[in-house]
């Protein structure tokens, strides 16, 4: 992976230590959209407590798949909206290519038909990450994040404590050698 000099997305931003904002603190999002009107992206690295099962029966769907797997925080923007990232082949309603490997879906119609017959590589997310028009320019331009390639793996195979440390080490970046003085808001 290496440092990307313009922002498209998709692509991953790395939270750079100084950005001490709770929601964003060491965080690393998968930016799914990048406009003039604004951004959107899934904090792909804070589990919650609650697990795939637990919410799938919440929404009276049964999940036929490892329940145990967490629901994860997708950001501070409608924290009870779902959003599902995937590598099935599924192309129903609300569901968008993001890359060759992976798709974004967003509908209860998606949610049930992926509990019915899970694919191994599976993410739910609730909420999701917000800017307005030019405010996520900014905060690269003002080097509140890293921005680097997507990583399949980083996203469905690393334990998501380790997300943020892996994702600076791919881009060839120890994450001790980013200097802790000033915070970014």
């Amino acid at each position: 992976m290496g440092i990307e000099t313009e922002l498209k997305a998709p692509t991953f931003l790395i939270a750079v230590p100084q950005l001490i904002d709770p929601n964003f603190l060491r965080s690393v999002v998968l930016l799914l959209e990048h406009q003039d009107q604004g951004s959107m992206g899934l904090v792909i690295n804070r589990p919650t407590d609650l697990t795939v099962g637990e919410f799938c029966d919440s929404q009276e769907m049964p999940y036929n798949g490892d329940g145990s797997r967490p629901v994860f925080s997708g950001g501070p923007v409608q924290p009870d909206r779902a959003f599902l990232i995937h590598d099935s082949e599924h192309d129903g309603p609300e569901t968008e290519v993001v890359t060759p490997s992976l798709r974004l879906s967003y509908s209860l119609e998606s949610l049930e038909i992926h509990s019915q017959s899970p694919p191994d590589r599976l993410r739910v997310y609730l909420g999701y990450a917000g800017w307005g028009p030019g405010q996520l320019a900014d905060e690269v331009t003002t080097g509140a994040w890293l921005v680097s390639q997507i990583s399949d793996s980083l996203i469905f195979e690393t334990e998501p404590e380790s997300i943020w440390e892996l994702a600076l080490r791919a881009m060839g970046i120890e994450p001790v050698q980013l200097m802790h003085s000033g915070a970014v808001h």
